[in-house]
């Protein structure tokens, strides 16, 4: 038992200095694919969800999709944010107070 987490540590040590030296160099592709990786270890290495009945790997399904959809909801916000021109109404002088201000008929 201890060997097999002491070999998942050190594997998961080991993708890390991967990250880290893929991301100096620049591959992002790399870096997901570490990342992955690492999830997976640690699903099968630690949670064991390979061993694991039937009903706890439905709820680990159901956790990956939920996950999923509120990551995809919270990108959203940035995804459609749009930003507008800001006009010369906020960065013109104050105006005269001695002026009326235009009024309609």
């Amino acid at each position: 038992m201890m060997a097999r987490v002491l070999s998942c540590w050190g594997l998961l040590l080991m993708l890390l200095a991967v990250e880290l030296v893929l991301a100096a160099v620049g591959a992002n592709w790399g870096i997901g694919g570490c990342a992955g990786l690492m999830a997976l270890l640690i699903a099968c290495g630690f949670m064991r969800m390979m061993r694991a009945p039937t009903l706890a790997a439905i709820f680990a399904i159901g956790g990956l999709f939920w996950l999923s959809v509120l990551l995809a909801l919270g990108s959203l916000d940035s995804f459609t944010r749009t930003n507008f021109p800001v006009g010369d109404t906020l960065s013109s002088p104050a105006p005269n107070p001695r002026i009326p201000p235009d009024t309609a008929p």
